[in-house]
């Protein structure tokens, strides 16, 4: 059985459900009698639905201390903030999805999930832990994950550097919240693709 996390022949199981309900429309059409223009149509959405849903493998950068972008988008916020959920002084980088971005939400950095802090309820709110022992969360501000958090992976598990740990869903901006004086290197405006763009760079602990 596949775990909720893992792609069957590289596209995520969701997308599975979407292109074979338009195989099934396209072919119903056709075995109905129907015209042959929306038969045609249900057709040709089949393979841009494999690629909004796909998971590529290739072009996922390899940054021992840098933070990668999670999805595609543009950076809308980059600015210091006090972060309630772990209490401590942070910065909030907020990017605005692009709609037509792979529907993966890939790991921004390598790390072990971590549960939030007791008596802290947070929807929406994922926690890694980087291996010197500095966290980075990933927050839902805008849009829906219907629910879940935005790393599938289960707590307790390992995440991979831009490998794949979740779907973006109808999410329309995605938050990571770092420690303060990490180095950050994206630019306001600037567009992010997923598990390539460096976001920023863990610096560490004094």
């Amino acid at each position: 059985m596949l775990r909720p996390y893992e792609p069957l022949l590289s596209i995520v199981p969701e997308g599975w459900g979407v292109i074979g309900a338009l195989g099934g429309t396209a072919v119903l059409m056709l075995a109905g009698g129907a015209v042959l223009a929306p038969a045609m149509i249900a057709a040709a959405l089949m393979p841009a639905a494999a690629r909004f849903w796909a998971d590529p493998r290739s072009g996922i950068a390899c940054k021992p201390r840098g933070v990668l972008a999670p999805l595609d988008g543009t950076v809308i916020h980059r600015r210091e903030c006090h972060d309630p959920i772990l209490g401590r002084e942070a910065i909030r980088i907020v990017v605005r999805t692009r709609f037509w971005g792979p529907y993966c939400l890939r790991a921004p950095i390598a790390g072990d999930v971590m549960p939030l802090p007791p008596g802290v309820h947070a929807p929406g709110v994922s926690r890694i832990r980087a291996e010197d022992g500095q966290d980075l969360l990933i927050r839902v501000t805008r849009g829906s994950l219907l629910g879940s958090r935005p790393v599938m992976v289960g707590v307790g598990e390992r995440v991979g550097q831009g490998r794949r740990c979740g779907l973006r869903r109808l999410a329309r901006e995605i938050e990571l919240i770092v420690p303060a004086g990490w180095r950050v290197d994206a630019q306001l405006g600037q567009r992010v693709r997923s598990g390539q763009t460096l976001l920023a760079t863990m610096l560490r602990k004094s």
